[in-house]
């Protein structure tokens, strides 16, 4: 790695750095290796700005009433554009890039070695829905199979949960948030995650009260450091995929062939709590990719939208999540419709709506 652009990264790893500042001093190490310089220098860093028209920083000088082209540094008398060769040749239209601007965008991915883990919480919720989902096979708690069919349904929840905040740190990490380490997300720790209310409490309690697991964003990424918007998309891809995957595990029993026959009086508690948890990661997903501030099928569209919307999104995300949950409680077309699509995507890997409804029924003391 050429010394100008360790440099940078040292700087990167300590000052947080938007897109654009990434870009300029990035383009201005390069200036400053094709050089033989040891690190970029003012006129490196000018440079950098006056061939990528369209950044902030181009925008701002232009803002001041300036035309960047006209601008020269002269600390030895020569102008900025006539700094290096490269700046001796036209710059591109706004918003343009060279072949060389976007081989400097091609950054290599983060590695993952050594960044990820597995906390002991989450192995403890593994233990607990595991312990209860035994006893619930052996019909431990006849006299109240409440008790166990919660504490099944909700560990495991909260497993999913775990999984779909942990699918949005990897890429996350990948696309450049180096942050989302730091922040212990990539641990699969409940605990560390940002936003306990909206993803955890929130969450358990509707799922107690009324079935409906509205879920919420617990990880917080630096966008800014993501390394475009494609990656800024996938960020929020990944945490449904996440939740697609648990129900898809959750599905695996039901889709072998003669499943029905290992189904008893005594187990019957089991298949119906694994049922119900199986339908509600298929309504979290649904409501996941719903294009509404705060879910994220509303993310993976964000960031190809104007700067305000995005801004006034942040400030209503909460809001228009709650507002949601008041229409499916109390709406009920829409509530029928959502569920009603529900039920036919678990029919699709076989999973019996009376075994659902019965553990909806075991949920309720």
């Amino acid at each position: 790695m050429p010394d100008a652009t360790a440099e940078l990264e040292r700087a990167a790893a300590d000052i947080p750095l938007n897109r654009d500042a990434r870009d300029v001093l990035t383009r201005a190490t390069a200036l400053a290796s094709d050089r033989g310089g040891v690190q970029a220098g003012p006129v490196d860093v000018l440079n950098a700005i006056l061939s990528l028209r369209g950044c902030s920083a181009y925008e701002a000088i232009r803002a001041l009433g300036v035309d960047p082209q006209t601008i020269a540094a002269q600390p030895d008398g020569t102008s900025a554009q006539a700094a290096n060769k490269e700046s001796a040749a036209p710059l591109p239209a706004p918003g343009v890039h060279t072949s060389k601007d976007r081989k400097l965008r091609r950054k290599p991915l983060q590695s993952l070695r050594g960044a990820l883990g597995i906390s002991p919480v989450f192995g403890g919720l593994v233990a607990i829905t595991a312990i209860s989902g035994i006893s619930l096979w052996f019909d431990v708690l006849p006299a109240a199979p409440w008790v166990l069919t919660i504490v099944f349904v909700v560990s495991g929840w909260v497993i999913s949960l775990c999984i779909h905040e942990f699918g949005h740190a990897v890429v996350a990490y990948l696309g450049g948030d180096r942050s989302v380490k730091a922040s212990g997300y990539l641990d699969l720790n409940p605990i560390r995650y940002a936003n306990l209310l909206m993803s955890i409490i929130f969450p358990v309690v509707f799922l107690v009260l009324g079935g409906i697991a509205l879920p919420g964003g617990a990880v917080y990424i630096d966008h800014s450091a993501i390394r475009s918007r494609i990656w800024d998309s996938l960020v929020s891809v990944a945490g449904p995929a996440g939740t697609l995957l648990c129900a898809l595990l959750i599905s695996v029993p039901f889709l072998v062939p003669g499943h029905d026959d290992w189904i008893t009086s005594t187990n019957g508690g089991f298949w119906a709590a694994l049922s119900f948890l199986g339908f509600m990661e298929v309504v979290a997903l649904l409501l996941n990719l719903l294009p509404i501030p705060g879910f994220d099928g509303f993310g993976i569209l964000r960031p190809w939208l104007p700067y305000s919307m995005q801004v006034l999104s942040v400030r209503y995300a909460q809001l228009a999540m709650i507002g949601l949950f008041i229409v499916l409680w109390n709406v009920a077309p829409a509530r029928d419709a959502f569920y009603s699509l529900a039920f036919q995507l678990t029919n699709l890997v076989n999973i019996d709506p009376r075994l659902i409804g019965y553990g909806f029924q075991n949920m309720r003391p």
